[in-house]
């Protein structure tokens, strides 16, 4: 079974009845480079696969907050994708952090001459990392975020690239699906038909992610969250 990146390539090439190289990143010759760089374009697009956040591709960040518009104390990691919805959360506080903030509710608090409040949002803007009401000096936050890193450099234990660079990397993507991925781009770049290739993929990747991830058990019964250990008030709900 192919597994590297390599490997890929070759199954690839058998299917198509194709010369099989016998290196990939070393070689000149024009159709492995494209082969290779239709590989490396399938693992980004399967990366940024719309509404998923593949298992192996989820990781947890955490920073240390300052009493500031703009929290610059390593608030994102360098191989950020985009935050988890509802993930972050205030550990010195035991309290959610709301957010992201929309650019106008944003601007609405701005101009608020004294902005306080017993929770503070978040936004994201170019690069920074912004913050209102300022949250105190010091606390803890942590949430979880998808990576852009999804191949395994050889012996790796944790995706360390975001794109193949070496023969022998690997994804964290079933090798098969992305097989079938490189087959329908190389069609299609040919201009040759490819529907049935493309559904073939297509199928393989949503079997693949309702398998990536664990779903939670919903129970209309429920009155509350086993999670939460400590007493809590619920979000915008105030005893009378």
């Amino acid at each position: 079974m192919a597994n590297t990146a390599l490997e890929i390539v070759r199954l690839v090439c058998a299917w198509q009845a194709l010369p099989m190289p016998t290196e990939l990143y070393s070689s000149n010759d024009p159709q492995t480079v494209e082969f290779r760089d239709l590989l490396n374009e399938e693992i980004g697009e399967l990366a940024r696969w719309p509404d998923t956040a593949w298992r192996k591709l989820i990781r947890q960040h955490t920073f240390i907050t300052e009493y500031s518009d703009e929290q610059t104390l390593s608030p994102l990691p360098d191989n950020f994708q985009y935050i988890i919805p509802a993930s972050m959360w205030d550990r010195t506080t035991n309290r959610p952090c709301f957010g992201p903030i929309d650019p106008q509710q944003w601007q609405a608090w701005k101009a608020q001459p004294i902005l306080s409040g017993w929770m503070w949002g978040w936004r994201l803007r170019g690069n920074d990392f912004l913050t209102a009401p300022n949250p105190p000096a010091g606390n803890t936050v942590a949430y979880e975020f998808v990576s852009d890193l999804a191949v395994y450099a050889n012996g790796d234990t944790v995706p360390t690239k975001q794109y193949c660079t070496s023969d022998d990397d690997t994804t964290i993507f079933d090798p098969l699906m992305v097989a079938r991925g490189v087959r329908w781009r190389f069609l299609s770049q040919k201009k040759l038909d490819y529907t049935a290739e493309y559904a073939m993929w297509v199928s393989l990747v949503q079997r693949a992610v309702s398998r990536s991830k664990g779903l939670p058990i919903l129970n209309a019964a429920n009155g509350g969250s086993w999670a939460i250990q400590t007493p809590y008030v619920p979000s915008q709900n105030w005893p009378g």
